[in-house]
């Protein structure tokens, strides 16, 4: 009798973390495209160092003001190098499309897009797949349709539930 209660309360739970998974957007599939996007002009900051310096939380929330500031702007981060842990090194660029900002003090990126493979996620931050699940979904894409491999990912954040992976080769 113990045992059987212990298995419905099992059950119950596990039926309870599978149902917030799915709320959440966890089974969403990714959705993968190939567009012509043509060029991607982007302005922002360039950022290489540790994941916990300040830098890089000045460097979000200064593009982050710009693209409040601006209706229809979105963030764009492409990580060059990603940290595997809290101390190692990391490159990452965060930036907006080039027509948000009038100043000339931001690196500056003309990206070819004209066959981009865009991968399109929907799901709550918790459980949205992760970057190496996009890329390997995305080289596999490319693979299958004679695509050229990709090695620049540009994240578009378009909202907390939802970004965009556009995918190129430079």
């Amino acid at each position: 009798m113990k045992k059987t209660a212990i298995g419905i309360f099992l059950m119950f739970i596990l039926s309870a973390v599978l149902y917030v998974f799915y709320a959440l957007g966890g089974f969403n599939e990714i959705e993968i495209s190939k567009k012509n996007l043509g060029q991607i002009e982007l302005a922002g900051i360039l950022y290489r160092g540790t994941p916990q310096n300040e830098a890089l939380g000045k460097a979000f929330r200064e593009m982050e003001t710009i693209q409040k500031s601006n209706e229809g702007a979105l963030l764009h981060t492409i990580y060059y190098v990603e940290p595997t842990g809290k101390l190692d090194t990391m490159e990452v660029f965060v930036g907006v499309e080039k027509k948000w900002i009038s100043e000339n003090d931001y690196l500056s990126l003309n990206l070819n897009a004209s066959q981009a493979i865009v991968a399109e996620i929907s799901a709550n931050r918790y459980v949205m797949p992760g970057p190496n699940k996009v890329k390997k979904k995305i080289e596999s894409f490319a693979k299958s349709n004679g695509l050229p491999i990709p090695n620049i990912f540009i994240d578009q954040i378009i909202s907390p539930d939802a970004v965009r992976v556009i995918a190129i080769k430079k």
